[in-house]
């Protein structure tokens, strides 16, 4: 089909301009006789072009037609026109194809009846070297060199004068170049002046100059007149990569009912990874807002593309889908999926989300403790699963290294949820004292959390403290009501959660007689049990702590040298917030004199106890330059963690043995010789256990010990029968 002049024009600000395109369509198809976009205020005649001047028209054959007297008399044929081809001989001579495609398709717009020279290499050589020198600068891009050239051989030859192909081209390069800049520069307006200006550089030659024209208009608030450039690329222009590239700029840059016209200009199937883009489109939105859904052919079309890829992407896009429209097993499946693609961070993040929402919490403990430090989303996904964790019903039995993890990351983050939950799994573990202490320490972290404070209300009445109940329901009795409740006598004993607030108190923790011994957890969560910075230290500590009493209101002050840090750091822990003042004396260990250092390292390893933490308690111990009274007092400690710790194993001879140890520094607790108590019983040495809760017994009527006798007389009645 020959190549013909496209009329295309495009409206800017009411001023209509027109550009040849580059490729050969027929005029007579009505799409491409219409102009691209109808101008606003000036009128495009209704007849067809005129061809420039100097192109020769058909001759009237005045052998077959009848005379006409009437007619004007014809005109003398005029002689066909002198087609400029330097630059065509110039771009084929240097190789460079695109310059010489887009020559030549210019050439046969202009000239339809114009056929290039069979050979360009030699024939019609002009042997003008100093005209060859400035298409190669043009080619090169240097065209102030090609106007300076210019201007030097006119000043030499005034007859002389520049081939008008080159001056025309240079005059399209040069404002091809400002219009780059304007775009480069964001000032738009200014890019659409330059296109309304030289309309001869908006064709496919240069399909960029077309792209940042309608990026022009997105710009400017006329999206119809960018979708209308993008059509016009896609109705002329025939480069595969540049059409491709024309549907992935209007699809970020225009609405999606302006990107599905574009698309029915599709030519064997070339526009399918935009169709991808759409669908992977719709799902993301989806994923982020559970109320919108993808279509099933969308989801199908991504489906495919993730099962054929070895990339993680599309499996981490259905993974976080089918996680938020209620499919978590299909979730799972997909981030496992990623993972083994290299997903990264993002997929390890979905994957931990998707095993908790499928209940399998700690395999997602598992994995999220593997991605800790790779950012604040892998950090929130672990808490809010470990938080689940821990809130199960009955709680699960946990490694004390897996605590231990917990408790690190929940102090390190200030988790008030993470806070909460290690306080209820202490409370159902007949924890009380640490549980008051996690639920004091979510508290100080979100001073709006209910779950804690009905937590610390529930401890306070175990501990038959009715001044701070009290206190605690009248901060938040009319905020909730199951916490003012709390001091209802009549109130059901087994309150469920409320709020959607999952706390774990669907009952008490059963005493001995209801559940065996050897099935109760012992101080697992330690956070400070019986306060023992309190009520184990002796008097070695007292003067620092009475020192760093507490201010009015829970101040305890500022300060950034290492006494005033070893002072915040006691006033922290009195009020039982040990992860705040373990970072408080690892200042002051820092930065103090070798007194300060040693009551901070003391400091430190109290600090560390009451979190749980036993094993970084003993290195902060033994980094302790400390007295012999001061020594004494650690190591008094430290053998309780250790034996609460061998009691968590079921290692119950070497948690004898430790006791043994301990008591030759100290005479035993009451809580301790319980614990001996039902240490004997789980080694089967009931006569033993017996007589330990009979002493116990007989000294302070315990409760305790009266369950410990009953769960004996139980077993050993079990035995004779």
């Amino acid at each position: 089909m020959p190549v013909k002049p496209i009329l295309v024009a495009v409206a800017v600000s009411g001023v209509a301009f027109y550009t040849l395109g580059r490729y050969g369509h027929d005029i007579a198809s009505p799409q491409l006789a219409q102009p691209m976009i109808q101008p606003a205020q000036a009128q495009v005649p209704q007849q067809p072009p005129q061809p420039p001047a100097g192109v020769a028209t058909t001759p009237v054959d005045t052998a077959q037609a009848p005379a006409d007297p009437n007619r004007p008399a014809a005109t003398p044929q005029q002689p066909p026109p002198k087609i400029d081809e330097t630059a065509l001989r110039y771009f084929a001579g240097q190789g460079d194809t695109r310059r010489y495609e887009a020559e030549l398709a210019r050439l046969r717009a202009l000239y339809p009846e114009w056929r290039p020279p069979t050979d360009l290499s030699s024939q019609g050589q002009t042997g003008d070297a100093e005209l060859e020198r400035m298409w190669r600068l043009f080619a090169e891009g240097k065209y102030g060199e090609v106007r300076a050239a210019i201007v030097q051989r006119g000043s030499a030859d005034p007859n002389w004068r520049a081939p008008a192909d080159l001056a025309a081209q240079l005059d399209t390069a040069e404002a091809r170049q400002r219009l780059v800049n304007a775009s480069d520069a964001r000032q738009w307006e200014q890019v659409i002046r330059l296109g309304t200006e030289t309309p001869a550089m908006l064709t496919c030659a240069s399909v960029d100059a077309l792209w940042r024209v309608a990026e022009a208009f997105v710009q400017t608030g006329k999206p119809e007149r960018a979708r209308d450039a993008y059509a016009y690329v896609l109705t002329n222009c025939t480069n595969p990569a540049e059409r491709v590239g024309t549907l992935q700029k209007a699809l970020a840059t225009l609405p999606e009912n302006l990107v599905e016209a574009l698309l029915g200009q599709e030519r064997q199937n070339e526009f399918a990874s935009i169709r991808d883009e759409i669908a992977r489109r719709h799902i993301g939105k989806a994923a982020d807002d559970p109320a919108q859904k993808a279509t099933p052919a969308e989801i199908q079309r991504i489906e495919a593309l993730a099962n054929a890829a070895a990339t993680p992407d599309d499996a981490i896009l259905l993974g976080f889908y089918t996680l938020h429209h209620e499919e978590p097993a299909k979730a799972v499946t997909w981030f496992q999926t990623a993972l083994g693609r290299d997903g990264g961070a993002k997929a390890a993040e979905g994957a931990v989300l998707a095993l908790g929402a499928t209940r399998n919490y700690q395999e997602a403990e598992t994995l999220g403790a593997r991605w800790l430090e790779a950012g604040a989303a892998n950090r929130k996904a672990y808490l809010d699963a470990v938080t689940a964790l821990l809130t199960q019903e009955p709680p699960p039995r946990l490694d004390r290294t897996v605590i231990e993890r917990i408790v690190r990351t929940v102090g390190q983050d200030k988790y008030a949820p993470g806070a909460g939950a290690l306080g209820w799994y202490a409370y159902n573990a007949g924890q009380i004292t640490p549980a008051g202490t996690w639920f004091d320490t979510a508290l100080s972290w979100d001073r709006g959390y209910e779950p804690a404070a009905y937590g610390l209300a529930l401890v306070r009445e175990r501990q038959r403290d009715q001044a701070g109940l009290r206190t605690l329901v009248a901060e938040w009795g009319g905020r909730s009501q199951r916490i003012a409740d709390v001091l209802n006598p009549r109130r059901a004993r087994s309150v469920p959660p409320t709020g959607g607030q999952r706390d774990m108190r669907q009952r008490p923790l059963a005493g001995p007689a209801d559940e065996p011994a050897e099935r109760r957890p012992a101080a697992i969560i330690r956070a400070g049990r019986d306060n023992p910075a309190a009520r184990e230290a002796g008097p070695a500590a007292e003067p620092a702590r009475q020192a760093a009493a507490p201010r009015v209101g829970g101040d305890c002050g500022g300060g950034s040298s290492g006494a005033a840090a070893l002072q915040r750091g006691w006033c922290l822990l009195n009020l039982k917030r040990p992860v705040a003042a373990a970072a408080a004396f690892e200042v002051a260990r820092r930065g103090g004199n070798a007194q300060v250092v040693a009551d901070a390292a003391a400091g430190l390893a109290y600090a560390k106890m009451q979190q749980g933490l036993t094993t970084e308690a003993m290195v902060a111990a033994s980094a302790a330059n400390l007295p012999p009274a001061r020594r004494k007092e650690l190591s008094t400690l430290l053998l309780a963690e250790q034996f609460y710790a061998q009691y968590d194993a079921k290692d119950f001879n070497g948690a004898l043995v430790t006791l043994s140890e301990r008591r030759r520094l100290a005479p035993e607790t009451t809580d301790l010789m319980l614990m001996r108590g039902w240490s004997y019983y789980n080694l089967g040495r009931y006569q033993d256990a017996e007589r330990i809760f009979e002493t116990l017994y007989k000294v302070n009527k315990s409760p305790e010990a009266l369950s410990g006798l009953t769960t004996i007389r139980d077993v050993t009645k079990r035995n004779i029968q």
